[in-house]
């Protein structure tokens, strides 16, 4: 008996260290493509959020059945991209993709919240290249490929927000984006990055588990956002290092970091967004999170416990 206890935890020890190797190997290729091939557009960071959700955990954290992934991931690409050709300024858009973007969820009776930043993504860096729904494709495919192998337990539950608890989410986001409008500085455009966006949603969830942790969920995006800067600049500006190097490293001490505050999937995206920043804003990014991170959890929280009401 005591052979066989061994045995399993030996086991599952050994299927988490494959599960964490792919999403950080996954991770690290799609940044080391974007760079040989000079497409930032291939830097997906949901991707890390997703490869958490789809892979790092067992059983699953969304109600998605497998082949919806690759669809709703692309269909919200195209929002995004699509909405940029819009003469409209860019907190407009924003707002449009979001409410577009859970429509799509709705519609599709699932709550795979990721998606919504696929949609979001595009609008916050301003691309119009195709390479972006083409990227989001391949990597939605592979993440596919990977939940298979990896026999993630299926769990189909589906809990939709009322009108109601959509109009607050929407309101929630829609003052950060007002206080954009009258600042008019491009930089505090990354208070709304869509990882902490989604971070509001899942908060705000029926059955979310997250609100018994504010503060290390906080804690662990500020830390994210820390480790992502810290080695795009340490590594890739001042060292001239490969970005993948500083991928690699962010994204391995946010997987050891899982380890011992237990996995958030919008973190892992946060570490991998500063691959994308422009010198400029990189500096200010923690700063940013930390802010944007605070508001969020709060309004999540908020509509979460007026919903037990």
């Amino acid at each position: 008996m005591v052979a066989a206890i061994k045995d399993l935890k030996k086991s599952d020890s050994n299927n988490s260290i494959i599960r964490n190797a792919a999403v950080l190997l996954l991770l690290t290729a799609m940044v080391a493509v974007a760079e040989a091939t000079g497409q930032r557009e291939v830097v997906f960071p949901e991707a890390a959020a997703l490869g958490v959700g789809l892979w790092l955990m067992p059983k699953a954290v969304w109600s998605v059945r497998w082949w919806h992934i690759p669809l709703l991931l692309v269909a919200a690409a195209f929002i995004g991209l699509g909405l940029n050709m819009l003469p409209v300024f860019f907190e407009v858009r924003f707002l449009l993709a979001f409410v577009l973007a859970m429509t799509m969820l709705r519609l599709a009776r699932c709550n795979m919240y990721p998606a919504v930043s696929a949609a979001m993504l595009p609008v916050l860096v301003g691309t119009t290249s195709w390479v972006y729904p083409l990227s989001v494709l391949a990597i939605a495919l592979m993440l596919v490929a990977g939940q298979r192998l990896l026999q993630q337990e299926q769990r189909i539950e589906y809990h939709p927000f009322s009108f109601a608890q959509f109009a607050f989410l929407f309101i929630a986001l829609a003052v950060p984006l007002a206080i954009m409008l009258v600042v008019n500085i491009q930089t505090v455009h990354f208070l709304v990055v869509p990882p902490l966006v989604v971070t509001m949603i899942e908060f705000a969830g029926r059955r979310s588990g997250f609100r018994e942790r504010p503060w290390t969920i906080w804690a662990l995006l500020v830390c994210a956002s820390v480790l992502g800067t810290m080695a795009r600049y340490l590594l890739s500006i001042l060292y001239s290092l490969p970005m993948a190097v500083g991928t690699l490293v962010a994204v391995a001490l946010m997987l050891l970091l899982f380890r011992r505050l237990k996995p958030f999937a919008p973190a892992l995206a946060i570490a991998v967004v500063p691959m994308l920043l422009p010198t400029d804003v990189l500096l200010w990014f923690p700063l940013l999170v930390a802010a944007g991170a605070a508001w969020f959890i709060l309004a999540g929280m908020f509509l979460s416990r007026r919903t037990k009401k």
